[in-house]
């Protein structure tokens, strides 16, 4: 499984400390956000390269591209904010 952190500039991390208890809520909502843009990009991937470039001829049913999704956000037992985009499983094929 692919992981990428983010480091944030420790004069961002300030400024969203003073939002107190919305801190969490601020972090869910840019995690959703974000996620929705990597989920985009990764499935446009996907839907140029399934089916193409095989050995035998293939037609792309669209059952990976559409078993993909994002998780809830989640919070690690340090405090940190984690989101994933995932497969469901299993793909309506099984």
């Amino acid at each position: 499984m692919a992981k990428a952190d983010f480091k944030l500039p420790d004069e961002f991390l300030t400024k969203l400390s003073l939002l107190g208890k919305g801190t969490d809520a601020v972090a869910e909502k840019v995690l959703e956000a974000g996620g929705k843009v990597v989920l985009a990009k990764v499935k446009s991937n996907l839907k140029s390269v399934v089916g193409s470039g095989t050995k035998s001829n293939s037609r792309p049913t669209g059952g990976i591209e559409r078993s993909l999704g994002l998780s809830p956000v989640m919070v690690d037992k340090t405090g940190n904010h984690a989101i994933q985009v995932r497969f469901s499983e299993p793909t309506n094929d099984g």
